[in-house]
């Protein structure tokens, strides 16, 4: 095996004080490597990149008029694809400290997940694994405050916007599969909050999941990928839409899913999960 490697190395810095009323102090350096090599094999060559960055990130409060916390994040992918291969295998570990001037970071959570690439999306954290031939590319969500892992969807959460200010008069709509390579385990219909998901619902069929539905959400028949319910009762239904024209439709009443009013066709049933 012969493996040749190229390292960059990046530093996330920060420019000391130049008041000359107080002392100058050095301020700390953070520093990450990336690294790309090629591992030659037998009959197959593998290119592996893994790349090693540093951001800021500013969250939002609750209540929306000012920020909560400032973080610094750490993000580190891994991803590896093979000569005659079209899947690229990736995992990514990211890290959140929270930054406070004149203070060391104080480390606020971290996870790993499979996954090619990550970004700040509002109030989360999404690592998206990418889709390979039939499979569907997935998208997790985590919390971007706790670092805990929330929605995984094959497609953008859908968003509800209710009464309030600020992130918590939004509700989020997400199906996916999990783990397409299990196939014991349907996909997933999930609904909350940016900071718990409130109910969650295996969808139970036949179905593969390569032939997966459109998601939509519907208010007075009008088929969307976002409402809009200010002044509104929180009522819409949820419309999952499948290529062949079966449609499940599932209401949400009073914040809340309502399995026990689905309109569901033969063979297609919902089963609560924690």
């Amino acid at each position: 095996m012969k493996i040749v490697a190229v390292i960059v190395v990046a530093t996330l810095f920060s420019f000391p004080s130049t008041s000359i009323s107080t002392e100058k102090r050095p301020a700390p350096h953070y520093r990450a490597e990336s690294s790309v090599y090629v591992i030659d094999g037998k009959d197959t060559t593998t290119y592996v990149t893994e790349n090693r960055s540093f951001r800021f990130a500013d969250v939002l409060g609750d209540e929306g008029k000012n920020y909560e916390l400032g973080l610094l994040l750490e993000e580190t992918y891994h991803n590896e694809h093979t000569d005659g291969m079209d899947e690229v295998r990736g995992n990514a570990t990211i890290k959140a400290w929270t930054i406070q001037s004149g203070r060391p970071r104080k480390l606020r959570w971290a996870f790993k997940e499979n996954g090619n690439q990550g970004e700040v999306r509002d109030r989360f954290f999404r690592i998206t694994a990418w889709g390979c031939c039939d499979a569907p590319t997935i998208y997790s969500y985590y919390s971007i405050l706790t670092g805990r892992k929330l929605y995984v969807s094959n497609s953008d959460l859908l968003e509800i916007w209710g009464d309030g200010d600020g992130p918590q008069a939004w509700r989020y709509v997400a199906f996916g599969y999990a783990d397409i390579h299990d196939s014991s385990r349907p996909p997933q219909l999930q609904y909350g909050t940016d900071k718990k998901i409130a109910q969650r619902f295996s969808v139970v069929s036949l179905r593969e999941y390569y032939d997966a539905p459109q998601v939509f959400v519907a208010s007075k028949e009008k088929v969307q990928k976002s409402l809009d319910l200010r002044d509104s009762p929180m009522e819409f239904t949820i419309v999952l839409k499948y290529q062949d024209g079966v449609e499940l439709r599932v209401p949400v009443e009073e914040d809340a899913m309502r399995a026990d009013l689905a309109q569901l066709p033969k063979g297609y049933s919902l089963r609560a999960e924690e």
